[in-house]
C-alpha cells in the first residue's frame, strides 16, 4: 500500500510512548444487488465516520499486501467473522462475491473523519471461502485478459445500463398492474425503453424513458460496405 505524505501531528502521536489516538484500518466490499450494495466495515470496536459514509465495526482483519518484484500486481486476504451467518448468505446469493470490488484504507483518528487518508488500495475478489467462524476473500489485482476492451462499446438501439440501476431509473412500484420485471435492453421492441416509458403512462406517472435509454439512435448507418 503506497503511503503518501501526511500531517506530521499523526507522525509525533505514532512516536509517542502513550497515544490517544490510532490509526484505523476501513474495508469496503461491493455486492451486486440492484440497486448496488457497498459493505463498510472498520476494525475497532466504534463506527467510524469516512468521506461521508459510515464504517460500522466488524471482526475483519487482513494479511501483509504483497507485490510482486516489479512492485506491482497487489494482493492480499480478507478474513472477516461468519458467526453470524450474515457473510455466507451473501457468499451463496452472489457467487462467492468473486469479481466485485474491494478496497482497504488506512486512516488516523487525528484526520478528523475527512477524505485524507494514509493510504489506500482497490482490488479485485479472486476466490472466496467460508467455515463455521470466518470467511476468507483472497484478493488480487483485475486479470487483464479477461477485461473488456474497449471498457465501453456504443450501440444504436441497444441499452448499456444495468435494469434498475441508477442510471436506468426505472422504479414502478411492483405491486402495480402495469409494472414490467424485465427489460430486453432495446429502444422500440415489445419490452424495451419505449414499452417501461408507457408503463408509467398508463399508471400515471410522467415517464423518465426513452429519455434514460442508454444506447446511441443517433450513430451512422454506414452506407457501404467498407471503410469507417
Amino acid at each position: 500500500m503506497p503511503l503518501p505524505s501526511f500531517p506530521s501531528s499523526i507522525l509525533q502521536e505514532k512516536n509517542q510512548l502513550a497515544t490517544s489516538e490510532q490509526f484505523v484500518w476501513l474495508y469496503e466490499v461491493w455486492v451486486p444487488t440492484v440497486p448496488e450494495t457497498v459493505y463498510r466495515l472498520a476494525r475497532r470496536q466504534e463506527s467510524v465516520e469516512f468521506e461521508g459514509y459510515t464504517y460500522s465495526p466488524f471482526p475483519i482483519g487482513h494479511n501483509a499486501i504483497v507485490r510482486d518484484q516489479a512492485g506491482d500486481l497487489p494482493s492480499t486476504s480478507i478474513v472477516v467473522s461468519n458467526i453470524t451467518r450474515e457473510i455466507i448468505a451473501t457468499l451463496e446469493a452472489h457467487d462467492g462475491l468473486v469479481g466485485q470490488k474491494a478496497r482497504i484504507i488506512l486512516t488516523h483518528t487525528l484526520l478528523g473523519g475527512t477524505s485524507q487518508m494514509v493510504g489506500e488500495e482497490t482490488f479485485e475478489i479472486l476466490s472466496s471461502t467460508a467455515t463455521a467462524k470466518s470467511a476468507t476473500f483472497t484478493l488480487g489485482s483485475t486479470n487483464l485478459f479477461d477485461a473488456q476492451v474497449p471498457k465501453a462499446r456504443m450501440a444504436r438501439f441497444h441499452c448499456r445500463h444495468q435494469y434498475q440501476g441508477g442510471e436506468c431509473g426505472y422504479s414502478l412500484d411492483s405491486s402495480h398492474a402495469n409494472y414490467l420485471p424485465k427489460c430486453d435492453k432495446t429502444l422500440n421492441g415489445l419490452n424495451g425503453c419505449n414499452a417501461h416509458g408507457a408503463s408509467y403512462t398508463a399508471a400515471g406517472l410522467t415517464p423518465i424513458h426513452p429519455a434514460r435509454f442508454g444506447g446511441f439512435p443517433g450513430i451512422p448507418v454506414p452506407t457501404t460496405g467498407g471503410g469507417l
